[in-house]
């Protein structure tokens, strides 16, 4: 049941670009910190749980499963408490390959445990820039022109019309 309304709550926020916590505030499911903790941490480490799903093959060995849901399942076996319930046997069958596949990724990255490679993980990395609508100066202990002039000495740029 928890894996198909992380499953059913992502597809809605794709669709509609709704905000994950009110989707989960809606849900009927009963834990709802545990469903927003794994839809959380499932988009945030979608770049390392689907070289895991590619480099291990699951969706070509398991054509039933869709790729959202297999980033969900990859992630509570691999960095969670493991599948419950009616995946759990679908898993067991692909263990090996995706112990294999992270024993890969460890070496590559030279790393000794999984965890480690969640920190690691580019997606820790924000790669799009969230640029601040205004900024506020305390005139008390700085002044505006001086502010300009020290964040053109760290190399910020003036943005018009963003």
């Amino acid at each position: 049941m928890l894996y198909q309304e992380v499953y059913r709550l992502w597809q809605i926020n794709q669709k509609t670009n709704r905000s994950i916590r009110s989707l989960v505030a809606q849900s009927t499911y009963k834990n709802k910190p545990q469903l927003l903790a794994l839809i959380s941490k499932v988009i945030q480490h979608r770049a390392l749980l689907q070289t895991i799903i590619d480099r291990s093959q699951l969706l070509e060995r398991e054509t039933f499963l869709s790729n959202e849901l297999a980033l969900i399942l990859i992630y509570d076996q691999v960095f969670g408490t493991h599948v419950r319930g009616k995946f759990k046997g679908m898993l067991k069958r692909n263990q090996s390959s995706i112990d294999q596949c992270i024993e890969t990724l460890l070496n590559e990255h030279k790393l000794s445990s999984i965890s480690e490679l969640l920190d690691t993980s580019p997606t820790n990395k924000n790669p799009s820039i969230e640029i601040p609508r205004y900024v506020r100066i305390n005139l008390l202990k700085t002044k505006a022109k001086q502010l300009r002039l020290n964040l053109k000495e760290l190399s910020f740029k003036k943005i018009k019309n963003v």
